[in-house]
């Protein structure tokens, strides 16, 4: 009963700032926290709850250094009338799920991570790239969508219609044509450090229908020590209704606040988003396209910008106009960060910054390389399994170990850690 009630403690912090982006943007909507917490158990689990978010708080300690009004909602604790204790106790809705945490390392320690975090979003994306499993996702889904077991729902569910997308910081590009978007791209630069600037982005368009685009994603967040935690998902891209070729329906013929909305499901909650393309290459350019676009789940809002271009890089005949496109948006291009796709992080046939050969092992770790190691291949260190170091303590003294660390470690450290990784792109030409 111990371990149940530490993870309603833990999961009720968890989920603060999930999807929630950084303030540091001057653009971002006012956000929303949610709070959750799941049990297992069949007697008394309610009190468990209670008892058990009081305990974790004086083991947790004091409250995170923290930039966002998040943090200050969750150092306000676990509110237990949000959540139906009996979908937690065996049988219930999300009995297993919790069951499954319970018993996966790396779901136990990330829920430590998250709740040290107390709803510092980027503390918590930290935790997710060191610990993020199936069994988090799963819970996180089971107990917040599908059962509503926590009812931490502040917006209804569902896209945005056209006239109430917040409108995008340039006019849309007049006339678009979505068949330009079909094939492989690949993310070079963006401005959310929270959501577009992670490694080894690419994401493939085919046709789904009267205005609609498949997309397949795929991205990786860096797993500290030396690894990397690989992600797929599959969205689909529906572009507003044409009243004829080429021409967008706006508001009363205004211009059109987005070009089209997409949905997906990451982290165990499912998001909706406008998608507006503010920007796009010349006849005599390298093709690119720079989308920006705004977000919400059923808990907050977000929004973000990034550039896709047809190479793992920025093309040097398009940064002049990439760059003024984004001073044009009221951003700062520079920094921006540089998505890594090279061959040592993703395998992509890139060149490195001096040309060095690099080694088959390191090339072997990204995502698009044929062969390459599969989210299911990737133990719970980031490593393929192909590559895990032998062990040399028994598993009991590793597992009690890892438990002990779980609870010493400064998520914040974690989080410094992966934010290091990333690049900017530095000042222009001009």
């Amino acid at each position: 009963m111990a371990r149940v009630a530490r993870l309603l403690a833990l999961l009720s912090l968890t989920t603060y700032g999930l999807r929630s982006p950084s303030p540091k943007h001057p653009r971002h909507n006012k956000r929303h926290a949610h709070v959750c917490a799941a049990s297992r158990g069949a007697v008394d689990v309610g009190g468990a709850v209670a008892a058990l978010a009081a305990a974790a708080a004086l083991t947790l300690g004091g409250p995170a250094v923290a930039e966002n009004e998040l943090a200050a909602l969750g150092a306000k604790g676990f509110d237990s009338s949000l959540v139906d204790t009996s979908c937690f106790a065996e049988g219930g809705a999300c009995g297993a799920a919790a069951k499954a945490c319970l018993n996966t390392g790396d779901c136990r320690r990330g829920m430590t991570c998250t709740a040290k975090c107390l709803g510092d979003n980027a503390c918590i994306t930290g935790c997710f790239a060191k610990y993020g499993n199936a069994p988090m996702n799963d819970l996180l889904e089971c107990s917040i969508e599908k059962n509503s077991c926590i009812k931490v729902a502040i917006l209804p569910p569902g896209p945005d219609s056209a006239t109430e997308a917040p409108a995008p910081p340039l006019v849309p590009v007049a006339n678009f044509d979505q068949k330009t978007l079909e094939g492989t791209w690949y993310k070079v630069m963006g401005w959310n450090d929270r959501y577009d600037c992670f490694d080894c982005q690419k994401n493939s368009f085919a046709p789904a229908g009267r205005d609609k685009l498949a997309v397949d994603v795929e991205f990786s967040m860096p797993r500290p020590p030396a690894g990397s935690y690989p992600l797929r998902l599959s969205e689909k891209l529906v572009f507003d209704q044409r009243s004829a070729p080429g021409a967008l329906l706006g508001d009363g013929g205004a211009a059109p606040r987005r070009h089209a909305r997409t949905e997906g499901h990451m982290f165990g909650l499912t998001f909706w988003e406008n998608w507006s393309v503010i920007g796009e290459n010349a006849r005599d350019e390298p093709e690119f396209k720079f989308i920006h676009y705004s977000g919400r789940t059923s808990q907050n809002t977000y929004e973000g910008a990034f550039v896709y271009a047809r190479e793992p890089t920025l093309p040097p005949a398009a940064k002049k106009s990439v760059y003024r496109i984004a001073k044009e948006a009221g951003m700062v291009p520079a920094n921006f960060c540089a998505v890594r796709n090279d061959l040592a992080t993703c395998g992509v046939d890139a060149p490195a910054a001096d040309d060095a050969p690099v080694p088959e092992a390191r090339a072997r770790k990204g995502l698009f390389m044929p062969g390459a190691a599969s989210a299911s291949e990737v133990d719970e260190t980031g490593l393929a399994n192909d590559r895990k170091p032998e062990p040399v303590l028994p598993k009991w003294v590793r597992t009690v170990g890892e438990e002990v660390a779980s609870y010493l470690e400064d998520p914040h450290a974690t989080e410094r850690w992966v934010f290091a990784q990333q690049q900017k792109m530095g000042p222009g030409d001009d």
